[in-house]
């Protein structure tokens, strides 16, 4: 499969061409640096972890780059209104769809247009990375009709059903269906090298320069956690959606660097201090619109611990410790499906930084972190290339070790 179209997450913050011409992209996102055009850069990726999934999809495969691309696939089917030639042209132009997905399976979450779209869809499906947002009851009746419905014509039609780890995995199978496997997130396939080559951080915590991210917003008890947790700590915080909490504070003033992707800790601090009602240890602020600044900012830091998920994996993806912490099912079960150091937010902060290090960024953690590791990226390249899909930079067995991919009905 040469031909591929990506038709779910993005890959960066850009717009879409939507009159849609051969030889032509949308536009990148302008240099405005107003919190405006923060909101309005937040709208055409959503989360922006999103774009480490659509990225890291994108990346890995071996495709014909002239002639694959990336869209949103319901979005599409919706602006041409339901017609069958928006589907039609994907059929004919593509020899394959690939879903890199995200929290999916939640209440509230309406997927009648994917539905809708999909059923039109003729050529393979692959999903990546779909995922729950929490533990759900013992049927489908807390989820939108059209989410069960996404759920078994997925089970039908796809080629490979990719879900993010072991719970979610559990969870369908437990619903009767039967093709949803556990590959965790291609985010975490894109530099796999990269994350073979962490180290644990040695000498604690002093003199390190660490980054997190998590949820300063206000009254927020683990935002006050983290803040307390790098007490005294040279430390940077990176913003995802929570900015959007100090609208009324922000929303006429100069405060975001766009070239430095850093927000202007003038601004910031006295804002997180009133909101978590302590002083907050936060040196520098970042807030990013691309995947590459993101990268390349982790890359002058020395350690990551922190409360959002692909905030960690970009920490990963260039080579630094990391520890995530949690709160909620989603993030829990892809860090443990990957090994990736983890702990709650209580445990954390009841431990204290150097303990904490100590536990979970120690030689014989990391050590076990990528045995795991080798074990998924086996079993997610084992995957692909069964379902006909090929790697850029395949990893040898000679890094991951010869063991065995797990063996289901993977691919259809």
């Amino acid at each position: 499969m040469k031909r591929l179209c990506f038709g779910r997450q993005p890959a960066d913050t850009r717009y879409r061409y939507h009159p849609g011409l051969p030889f032509s992209e949308g536009l990148p996102r302008s240099n405005d640096a107003s919190y405006a055009a923060i909101n309005r850069n937040f709208y055409l990726t959503s989360n922006k972890g999103n774009m480490l999934i659509g990225e890291g999809a994108a990346r890995i495969f071996d495709c014909d780059r002239n002639y694959s691309a990336m869209l949103s696939v319901h979005v599409l089917y919706n602006h041409y209104q339901g017609s069958n030639d928006a589907i039609g042209w994907i059929n004919k132009n593509f020899d394959a769809l690939v879903l890199p997905m995200a929290n999916e399976i939640r209440p509230n979450l309406n997927h009648r247009s994917l539905v809708d779209a999909l059923t039109e869809v003729k050529i393979p499906i692959v999903v990546l990375g779909m995922g729950m947002q929490n533990d759900l009851g013992p049927d489908m009746s807390e989820l939108d009709p059209s989410t069960a419905e996404l759920l078994h014509l997925l089970d039908e039609k796809a080629h490979i059903f990719g879900v993010r780890g072991f719970y979610t995995e559990a969870w369908l199978r437990s619903q009767g269906l039967k093709k949803p496997v556990a590959m965790g997130c291609p985010s975490m396939m894109l530099y796999p090298r990269n994350i073979l080559s962490i180290k644990a951080p040695e000498g604690g915590a002093a003199g390190k320069r660490f980054m997190t991210a998590g949820y300063l917003t206000p009254q927020s008890r683990r935002g006050l956690q983290l803040a307390r947790f790098f007490e005294g700590q040279d430390v940077s915080y990176v913003f995802q959606d929570e900015i959007f909490a100090f609208k009324s504070e922000l929303a006429d003033r100069r405060f975001f660097n766009d070239a430095t992707n850093q927000l202007d800790p003038a601004a910031l601090k006295p804002l997180m201090d009133a909101a978590l009602g302590t002083d907050t240890p936060f040196r520098r602020y970042f807030h990013f619109d691309s995947v590459e600044s993101w990268r390349q900012s982790y890359s002058w830091h020395d350690v990551f611990i922190g409360d959002r998920f692909h905030g960690a994996v970009a920490a990963l993806q260039t080579g630094l410790p990391t520890a995530i912490l949690h709160k909620d099912l989603r993030v829990k079960e892809m860090s443990e499906f990957f090994g990736i150091p983890n702990a709650t937010m209580d445990e954390a902060h009841t431990m204290g930084l150097e303990a904490f290090m100590t536990k979970h960024l120690s030689a014989e953690s990391i050590a076990r972190f990528h045995q795991t590791y080798r074990e998924r990226v086996r079993n997610f390249q084992s995957i692909a290339e069964a379902g006909g899909l090929r790697f850029v930079d395949r990893i040898e067995d000679a890094l991951l070790g010869a063991a065995p991919a797990r063996e289901l009905d993977l691919v259809a």
